[in-house]
């Protein structure tokens, strides 16, 4: 299945929530206060293009035209969205959902070695993939080696992980593409927090005319546009850096106080484990000053998942994801055991249908409730 950037169809907008960065659907409103990003003030932008920082929480939304698998077959137009979970020099993780047509969705690690010296792009994410792609970076972030090439307008070796071509007498059916090279510099806009903004890009030529535009940031040297083997732009949110588990954390606890229950599908575990990830650490550290601040709020933490996986093996893995969260606060916190009471609840009780792949991902979920 494919991911794909491309530039927009010529003349055509496509119609985007003001406040998500998400397509609308044919027919379908921009939301109201409920839907806008929550509790997200971003600081202080004098240089857009190089305050963008590759951190926790910054979600990537490709807007995907006259999408590919990579086999050729046309899939449509849809949006690919990445959101960052951990990053740093062994290389950076993102959760990646597809939206409908394609309807997938996955985990991609990069590799420290890949961010640094690969010359190699993935576009193409199979459904369900979680995996370590050795050997590629990717559309969210090309590498060190391949941005200084680029930014130095030198031709460099670059190639990507599909479509697949057929061979006739040694020569490819279609040409793909083997080299890059700076054709020139380009101010575009993109959305950023729901807003057009524009960002200097270097517009790069491969060999056989595919175009790409690359932000001039060397620490996010994000393709924000492509042309081809399909099309598409980028949007961002949480794209500064910085905070994103604190607003998650003051989001928790705004809805707790406010109503006394609170939802978080940003505290999130290994896959197939009940160990949690250290961005959902920083969430907990944050829910932790508030039950130490007040000692008369008392929570039950609830596991939920998709149904993927069988009943009893479910209802094991949420109960145990609960427990883990209760261990990591009373642990690392000292908050009295008595306090919290895990409970784990499998697939059944959904937020959503276990119809597509971005419903799945919203019933995995953890809340909290007070009693």
């Amino acid at each position: 299945m494919w991911l794909a950037p491309a530039a927009l169809s010529s003349g055509g907008k496509a119609n985007i929530d003001p406040n998500t960065g998400m397509r609308l659907k044919p027919g379908q409103k921009l939301g109201g206060e409920g839907e806008r990003i929550i509790g997200y003030t971003p600081p202080v932008i004098t240089d857009p293009t190089s305050q963008i920082v590759l951190g926790p929480g910054l979600e990537v939304t490709l807007h995907t035209y006259e999408g590919l698998d990579n086999q050729w077959r046309h899939i449509g137009d849809y949006d690919f969205v990445a959101k960052v979970q951990e990053t740093g020099p062994a290389g950076f993780i993102y959760d990646w959902h597809m939206s409908h047509p394609a309807d997938a969705a996955g985990i991609r690690r990069v590799e420290g070695e890949d961010v640094r010296n690969s010359r190699r792009v993935s576009l193409f994410y199979p459904r369900s993939e979680t995996c370590t792609l050795v050997g590629f970076t990717n559309a969210i972030r090309i590498s060190d080696v391949l941005y200084k090439a680029i930014k130095e307008g030198k031709r460099s070796e670059f190639s990507i992980d599909g479509p697949e071509t057929i061979m006739v007498l040694h020569h490819e059916s279609v040409a793909m593409p083997h080299y890059i090279q700076a054709q020139a510099e380009e101010t575009i806009n993109i959305r950023i927090e729901g807003v057009d903004t524009p960002v200097r890009t270097i517009k790069a030529v491969c060999d056989n005319g595919w175009t790409y535009w690359v932000l001039d940031n060397p620490k996010v040297p994000m393709l924000v546009q492509g042309n081809a083997p399909f099309r598409w732009v980028a949007s961002l949110t949480h794209a500064y850096g910085d905070g994103d588990a604190i607003k998650e954390a003051k989001r928790i606890i705004n809805d707790l106080k406010n109503g006394g229950v609170a939802t978080s599908y940003l505290i999130l575990f290994d896959f197939d484990s009940d160990k949690l990830r250290p961005h959902s650490k920083e969430i907990l550290n944050g829910l932790a000053e508030y039950l130490n601040d007040d000692k008369s709020v008392n929570l039950q933490v609830e596991g939920h998942c998709c149904t993927i996986g069988g009943y009893e093996y479910n209802m094991g893995l949420s109960r145990r994801r609960a427990a883990s969260v209760k261990r990591y606060l009373v642990e690392k916190h000292g908050i009295a055991s008595a306090r919290l009471r895990p409970a784990g609840f499998g697939f059944t009780k959904p937020e959503m249908p276990n119809d597509t792949e971005a419903h799945r991902a919203r019933n995995r979920r953890v809340i909290f409730r007070k009693f």
